[in-house]
């Protein structure tokens, strides 16, 4: 029985998109052609109480995740853009996630869990059909397929990797106003193929996931020329999960705000560091997300 309740307790936990691969502020501008890019993340998310339903169900919840995320991205044009003068503008790249996590409390009935090593890793690329410099104005389309390659043992309900695809195609729309204001919009629903090995504190079955919606907010204003900041609002609904087709009851509505500090350091690097707090959970962790990157364009 303890084992069936901590697998339903994982259940509410892997509902929500972890450590989601959400946009910052400005990341659908695009650079110029021919530049390339590398970016190093690294996200430090907490969580001590646990959510069903929109009701608290634990304060004895104790979740900790220390995540790394390597980017390459390469900008090239490709021919003329559906609108604007910037050319129809793409960037392949690749984001490589590896870290740790680790979880106990009262809620899991005190187990004590964790994992590490490499998470499913992700290959995209961004269109971008309308790009106007000129106007400050742009809009890409980003699809997003996530391979099943992170660590994964299908003897445990507490893993890395998911032991599925994931597919998810994104619109980014970003406006800038006069001479120091912009604002993003990005609009997304990521898809899932079934997970055949999960663990369900008894044998291997079958896990299946709803799609996951979201929407991004942010606004950024530039304090300097060399310095700017954004506040930043995540919302995400439905992935709800079967386990042997038994619906978990585990849908998403989750709402998180978040700000975020940009700079320059010289001209070829830029750092950053964000904070969020998922303020409004219906199902899951109610988290607390560090992060900070740094990347380098040349």
């Amino acid at each position: 029985m303890k084992k069936l309740i901590l697998a339903a307790v994982l259940g509410i936990l892997l509902a929500r998109p972890e450590f989601s691969l959400a946009a910052n502020a400005r990341d659908y501008i695009p650079l110029p052609d021919g530049t390339m890019l590398f970016c190093a993340y690294f996200k430090h998310t907490t969580a001590s109480t646990l959510f069903s339903n929109g009701r608290k169900v634990s304060n004895d919840f104790n979740l900790s995740a220390n995540i790394g995320i390597f980017r390459p991205v390469y900008y090239t044009n490709i021919g003329n853009a559906l609108y604007g003068d910037g050319g129809l503008t793409v960037d392949p790249q690749a984001l490589i996630l590896f870290g740790e996590q680790h979880l106990d409390g009262a809620a899991v009935g005190n187990a004590d869990l964790s994992d590490s090593g490499i998470m499913d890793s992700t290959v995209l690329a961004t269109f971008w059909f309308v790009n106007a410099p000129k106007e400050k104005f742009w809009i890409g389309f980003s699809p997003y397929i996530t391979m099943p390659i992170g660590h994964y043992n299908k003897n445990r309900s507490f893993n890395l990797g998911n032991n599925r695809w994931a597919i998810k195609p994104e619109l980014g729309i970003v406006k800038g106003f006069g001479e120091r204001f912009y604002a993003d919009f990005i609009v997304n629903g990521e898809f899932y193929t079934d997970n055949d090995d999960y663990f369900n504190g008894t044998t291997q079955v079958k896990k299946s996931q709803d799609p996951v919606l979201g929407i991004e907010t942010h606004l950024s204003y530039d304090i300097t020329k060399q310095w700017y900041i954004s506040l930043d609002y995540f919302y995400n609904y439905g992935g709800e999960t079967k386990i042997a087709g038994v619906k978990q009851d585990d849908e998403l509505s989750n709402h998180g705000l978040g700000v975020s500090l940009f700079w320059m350091v010289g001209s070829n690097n830029q750092l950053m560091i964000e904070y969020r707090n998922d303020f409004s959970v219906k199902n899951g962790p109610g988290t607390d997300t560090f992060g900070a990157r740094w990347a380098y364009f040349f």
